[in-house]
Order: C-alpha cells, then sequence, then structure tokens
C-alpha cells in the first residue's frame, strides 16, 4: 500500500504478524556470518513491516546493485512482448545482421531470445569483453556455443547485455528509457540511472542504480502476478511465467543456486524467488507468506544471509497480528574506527601518480576534518567524521568521479586512517596518511589491496 508520495505505508512487525524477534536474529545472523548490512527492508501484506538502514546509508541512496539490473532488463523484455515488439522465439541472430561472424554455427543459428533470458544460451565460457575494437554484441556472437541453446546452464551477464541491445533496437530507446513510462512512473520510482557499454548501451546485466524501495517495488509486482496497488503493470501470464524455473542449474554447493533459474531471475529453497546481484545484493519474494524481503550488503558469503533468513525470519512470520512488545528503538550503524581527534593542518605537493593527484591539504580537529585532493584546476573534499559518519554527495568533475559517501576518521599515531564507504554501490576504501619523515598517501580496497599510493613533500 501506497501513500501519496508513492512510498510503502509504514506499519509495525507485529501488526503484520511478525515476531520482532525473528527480525532481530535475521540481521544479528547475518552480521555473525561476516555480512557488511547497509539496508534491510521487509514488506508484509503490501505495507513496510521493517526497515533498517544503517548509518551512513539512507533509503534515498541510489546504488549500484550490479545483477539484480537482470531481473529490471527481464521486465523490459515482458513488456516488449506484450507490446507486440518481439517474441521469446525470435532468433538472436536476426537482430544483429551487420554483426555476425563470417560462419555462423547451427547452435548460433538456433539460439533465441528465451535462452539469453534463461542463461541457457549454449556457451562453455562466457564470453569476454573484446579487446580488439569489436563491438560488445560482435563478440557475443562470435564466441563458440558447443551446446545446443536450452539444454546447458551458464550464468552469463553478457547474454543480459544481448537482451538489452535487441530492446534497443526494437524499441528505439534505451532500456532505462522504455522502462520510465511503463515502470518508473507507475510505480513512483524516479532518479534511475544504468551504466552504458561504449556503444551506448544499458549494460543489461549490470549497472543499474535504485534504491532498496524500488527493489521492493519490482519485487511487489512479480508477488503479486503483475499488479501493484491493484494497477496492471505486467500481463499475469508474464510475471508468473518470469518467476518459474525454465532451465535447471543444479548441481551447486550453495543450496539457493540449485533451484532453478527462471528468466534472469532465481528459484530459492521453500517455494520462493529471488533478484540476486553480486556482494549481498537480494530481492527475496515469500509469496506462502504475502512478503518481500530487500537486502542490500556487501557481504562474503552470500548463502549465509539467505541461510538466516530461512532459520531465523521465515518461521517469525504469523497469520495474524501479535502483541506489541515494547523495546527501546534500536540503532542501525555500521561498526566504526576507533581513532583519536588531533588539530592538525598540513599542505603536500604530491609526487607522480596514477590518478594525477597534485596537492594535498589535510585538515583535522577533534570532531573530524577534510581531505582536499588538488588535480589542475579542480579540487575533491572528502569531509570525514571522528567516530559518526559524515555524509556527503561529491560531485562529478573532469577529474573526479561523482561520488555518494559516508566517511570516518581519525589518528593511529602518526597515521591518519580514513575509512569511505561508497553509498551509492556496496564497496568502501581505505585512506591512510603517514605523516612521519617521508608522508606517504594509501588508499586500500574493502580486502586490504593497495590500490593507489604516492609519496608527499611538504
Amino acid at each position: 500500500m501506497l501513500d501519496h508520495e508513492k512510498h510503502f505505508v509504514p506499519s509495525t512487525p507485529e501488526a503484520e504478524g511478525i515476531d520482532p524477534e525473528g527480525i532481530r536474529k535475521f540481521i544479528a545472523g547475518c552480521l555473525d556470518k561476516g555480512s557488511d548490512l547497509h539496508a534491510v527492508l521487509l514488506i508484509r501484506h503490501g505495507k513496510q513491516a521493517f526497515s533498517a538502514f544503517f548509518d551512513p546509508y539512507q533509503p534515498e541512496d541510489k546504488r549500484h546493485v550490479y545483477s539484480v539490473s537482470k531481473s529490471w532488463t527481464a521486465t523490459a523484455v515482458g513488456l516488449a512482448v506484450s507490446e507486440g515488439l518481439l517474441s521469446l522465439s525470435d532468433k538472436v541472430i536476426s537482430f544483429f545482421p551487420e554483426e555476425l561472424p563470417k560462419e555462423v554455427s547451427g547452435n548460433l543459428a538456433a539460439m533465441e531470445v528465451r535462452h539469453l533470458l534463461m542463461m541457457g544460451c549454449g556457451h562453455e565460457t562466457e564470453p569476454p569483453f573484446p579487446e580488439d575494437g569489436a563491438t560488445w554484441a560482435e563478440a557475443f556472437l562470435r564466441h563458440p556455443v558447443p551446446y545446443e541453446p536450452g539444454s546447458h546452464f551458464l550464468y552469463n551477464s553478457m547474454g543480459t547485455y544481448m537482451l538489452s541491445a535487441i530492446l534497443q533496437k526494437v524499441t528505439g530507446q534505451k532500456v532505462v528509457d522504455y522502462l520510465k513510462p511503463r515502470l518508473f512512473e507507475p510505480l513512483g520510482i524516479s532518479g534511475v540511472t544504468w551504466d552504458c557499454s561504449p556503444e551506448d548501451i544499458c549494460c543489461g546485466g549490470w549497472g543499474i542504480h535504485v534504491s532498496a524501495e524500488d527493489i521492493a517495488k519490482l519485487g511487489t509486482v512479480y508477488l503479486n502476478g503483475g499488479l501493484f496497488e491493484g494497477q496492471r503493470i505486467l500481463p499475469e501470464s508474464w510475471a508468473k511465467e518470469a518467476v518459474t524455473a525454465q532451465i535447471d542449474n543444479a548441481p551447486n554447493a550453495q543450496k539457493d543456486w540449485e533451484q532453478g533459474y527462471c528468466y534472469q531471475i532465481w528459484r530459492c529453497q521453500h517455494d520462493c524467488f529471488r533478484f540476486d546481484g553480486a556482494f549481498g545484493q537480494y530481492m527475496v519474494a515469500i509469496p506462502q507468506k504475502d512478503a518481500v524481503l530487500v537486502v542490500l550488503s556487501n557481504t562474503p558469503n552470500m548463502q549465509a544471509v539467505l541461510d538466516s533468513l530461512w532459520e531465523n525470519l521465515l518461521p517469525a512470520m504469523g497469520d495474524a497480528p501479535v502483541p506489541e512488545k515494547a523495546a527501546d528503538a534500536a540503532e542501525y550503524r555500521c561498526p566504526l574506527p576507533k581513532l583519536a581527534g588531533r588539530d592538525f593542518a598540513a599542505d603536500y605537493a604530491c609526487g607522480e601518480n596514477p590518478l594525477g593527484y597534485e596537492r594535498l591539504e589535510i585538515r583535522t580537529g577533534q570532531n573530524g576534518g577534510e581531505l582536499r585532493f588538488f588535480a589542475g584546476t579542480e579540487e575533491l573534499c572528502l569531509p570525514f567524521g571522528l567516530e559518526r559518519w559524515q555524509r556527503a554527495h561529491l560531485r562529478k568533475q573532469e577529474r573526479f568521479p561523482e561520488m555518494l559517501v559516508g566517511a570516518a576518521g581519525g589518528w593511529e599515531g602518526n597515521i591518519l586512517a580514513v575509512t569511505v564507504r561508497h553509498r551509492n554501490m556496496p564497496h568502501l576504501n581505505f585512506i591512510r596518511l603517514e605523516t612521519g619523515a617521508q608522508p606517504v598517501l594509501r588508499i586500500f580496497s574493502e580486502k586490504m589491496e593497495e590500490i593507489f599510493c604516492c609519496s608527499l613533500l611538504s
């Protein structure tokens, strides 16, 4: 149920028949297994039964959700089919007469749109990105197809890109633009962006930037057989077919990755289905409980999150409201580094470095500070809090990318340590500035792999 601003109407777990202890155990189970949770959103009976956004992440953040993008692409295919613009039995090669290899194998010739949807293209390995100036479509079409299409499951993001390319050919629009009046606007979704290939085609299999609530809305459409708030968004036949297993994807060491694959949607245990993106981006629809769960995270073990759902949250969903339980409001916050404050100011010239930084200014105090990076006439200011997350929207410049961040830092001896969480993606970086006799700036990935280093001159 949406209010006039197109948000889910807030409710409580108890009013929607959910024992809040099950939610607490679900979150604890994820954290105990090493998941870095960013957002948990639970919709039941069309209402927002629970939401938690872990500071510095916010409900309005649009983030790259990796392969959750695939489910949006498949939705666009369903809409195009309903408009008569293409058929699932259309041959893939029919859309790319100028990009075909000199010899078209029988299996490539037999490949249909439905095979792209079900990850049954017939490849043994996923087509690589071209390094010889070929288009992405050419790279896909020249890749060997040793299996009969539809007979062999292989997870294939380039196959989803081909769906996006086909949609752009038959609609005359990028997928993100095609979906705007047909899906985004009816669901009250705005501000969606989608990364594109060098040919200016939406990547399809990855690259969409949406919020947790946006994902929950699309999940609700599929949960309700194509309806949203009584409005028909997708044909019922497509909404049901798209979440029905189309190809066998067993065996797999992870139980929820061998329940069958649908149209860019995974089947799960307990007769559920999900959208699924790398590093722990999920939408799990639970039909028997009339519920949709969205989790945004950075997790090394994606099965662990689903295990906690099945073990803790699923049993907590009853058939009737439960008594309200008095409890202190929980504070959800990503872990903060324990560091010291210090009044400090310094300006450095940067040694040769791959990012072209020329100068660095540092200002810190008892509540945090800021780092200013200079390149040519441009500067990027990164503020950070001490034992608190400082949010900032760093605008795109010619030399600096756009960044939506939350940062916290302080001092460990003569080292300034800053953690930067990227709110528009699941990732984070660690900045370490050594201010001793030979100052050095280092930037590390979330796995503590050094990705940048430059010497500094006072």
